[in-house]
């Protein structure tokens, strides 16, 4: 459990997730909240793949009654919050903003770094500096020339605390991001210059490969000098024609449904095959199946588990199923009482979760989670919790004698208020979660769940839970993506420790090594180091 948890950033996500490989890779949300955390479950995976579910979801397929020729027809069971590149935090909006906009590079289907706006580039020998060199033939759908000010411009609203984009600490990794973030430093110190109308130099912190599967992400889109973007810096861009990728807006029926079309003036233009994309808002997860399975859709956004099984055995090879680098988990209202001021509550808790049952019986495809970062990171060795080795009798004896220690009892049960976004395969977790406390502790948990937009917006509000179900699913091939996630703190160093695949980790003074994560980034300051801790 946490040790300093009262200022933790985490996102929300949808649970069980799968779209379809394309040549558009989909990424995760990145709203901000501070509270605890408890952990609950990882989606296993390997590499830096697009985010796609192990749950699954159906491929499109050739239907006669398509609206219009060569027109891909997308289930979409939530309406995206924005198409704004800078400002999409939420997956739905993800699926739809990343057909829309290209950045330096871009992802393959199996999750490799291609290029994209920049054809190639080259990176300096102390591993900090890139300069990227832009395709003479990348335009926006108008016919306008992307330029290397425009990426520049891009990057800088991203990061402008004005903009307050909840997806900008991923940019951390460039120079003076993390100061003009937090409102340290203007946005013209941030370390990405334009060389001229086609070279774009990027200076970063310190030396991170990973930063190539950074700028694929929507965030890193340039932004069009015709864009009017007022001086508070947080306009979306809903309403505007003019985009950079393989596809352009042509209408928004929020709700409804969102139609796109091919980007003639798009650099890869030739090898765009579909047309025409219709993302249709479905009312659910059995309803979007329902209507694939009648033809009026061509791609599911996911398949409901209990469907699973049917519809793989149905469809074959229309279901596909890939790996992510994720995290479901619970969230604690550590602000509050009755969770603030007691750790071995909050551990009974973790403990009484029957992480093996949930796993095989409520959600297919994913594996027991005992640390926040997933596995299957390159080179890195997970931390796990001590007991996580323990039989289940010994677990839950032990949760028990916690659960008792901090006053609760049969008679004097923990009462608490868990919130969650709608779906069903979300609320089956949650329902198995609750059960798991009311057998195993004694708790009753009051469940409540929104509508997704809802959600995003009243989990705010921490005077309204005391457990929230969120996800975390990982931008790049590196634990830093996990840990970056957590506070930094200053504290005072021992020696190094020896870690397996881990550099520069050390042991704080008065914590073990099982109380500990650290960021494997660290800047050493004279006997101190800025550190992560759970």
């Amino acid at each position: 459990m946490s040790i300093i948890c009262d200022s933790m950033q985490q996102v929300p996500e949808i649970a069980h997730i799968a779209p379809v490989t394309r040549t558009q890779a989909l990424e995760c949300a990145r709203v901000l909240l501070h509270c605890g955390i408890l952990m609950a479950l990882v989606i296993g995976g390997s590499g830096c793949t697009p985010k796609h579910s192990s749950q699954g979801a159906i491929q499109a397929r050739n239907s006669p009654e398509a609206p219009a020729p060569r027109t891909l027809r997308r289930g979409l069971p939530g309406d995206p919050r924005t198409l704004d590149p800078q400002l999409a935090d939420d997956d739905f909006s993800f699926q739809v903003v990343r057909d829309l906009y290209e950045g330096l590079t871009a992802e393959d289907s199996h999750g490799k770094i291609i290029p994209g706006v920049a054809n190639s580039w080259t990176v300096d020998t102390t591993g900090m500096i890139y300069t990227f060199q832009l395709r003479p033939d990348a335009k926006w759908s108008n016919g306008d020339r992307t330029t290397a000010e425009e990426f520049v411009q891009g990057l800088r609203r991203a990061v402008d605390p004005r903009t307050a984009s909840g997806s900008a600490s991923v940019l951390e990794v460039i120079k003076g991001a993390t100061d003009i973030i937090a409102g340290r430093k203007s946005v013209t110190d941030l370390g990405v210059t334009a060389i001229g109308q086609s070279t774009v130099r990027i200076t970063l912190e310190h030396p991170a490969p990973f930063v190539l599967q950074i700028l694929s992400q929507p965030i890193a889109a340039p932004l069009h000098f015709d864009t009017h973007v007022p001086s508070a810096g947080g306009q979306s861009q809903d309403g505007l024609k003019v985009s950079n990728g393989a596809y352009t807006l042509v209408t928004r029926v929020p709700g409804s449904f969102i139609d796109l079309a091919r980007n003639t003036n798009y650099w890869d233009a030739s090898h765009v095959s579909i047309e025409r994309v219709r993302y249709v808002n479905a009312e659910s997860e059995a309803t979007e199946l329902r209507e694939y399975i009648a033809d009026q859709l061509d791609m599911t956004f996911t398949i409901p588990m209990p469907d699973l099984s049917r519809i793989s055995e149905d469809y074959g090879k229309e279901v596909l199923m890939a790996p992510i680098l994720g995290t479901i988990y619970l969230e604690l209202n550590v602000s509050e009482l009755p969770l603030r001021d007691s750790r071995d509550l909050r551990q009974a808790l973790s403990m009484a979760i029957d992480r093996n049952l949930i796993s095989t019986h409520v959600i297919q495809g994913v594996t027991p989670a005992y640390s926040f970062v997933a596995k299957g990171i390159t080179g890195y060795t997970l931390p796990t919790y001590e007991w996580a080795s323990w039989t289940r009798d010994r677990q839950l004896a032990y949760a028990r004698s916690l659960y008792a220690r901090s006053g609760y009892s049969d008679k004097r049960p923990l009462h608490l208020r868990v919130y969650f976004n709608s779906g069903e395969g979300i609320q089956r977790t949650m329902i198995a979660v609750a059960s798991n406390w009311k057998q195993n502790l004694g708790v009753v948990a009051d469940l409540v769940s929104e509508e997704f937009r809802v959600f995003l917006t009243d989990r705010k509000d921490r005077h309204r839970w005391d457990v929230t179900r969120l996800g975390w699913q990982a931008d790049y091939d590196d634990p830093a993506s996990f840990l970056r996630s957590f506070p930094e703190t200053i504290v005072r160093m021992t020696q190094p420790t020896t870690v397996p695949s881990l550099t520069n980790c050390w042991t704080l003074q008065g914590l073990n090594r099982s109380q500990t994560i650290a960021w494997r980034y660290c800047r050493n300051r004279k006997g101190f180091c800025w550190m992560t801790i759970r």
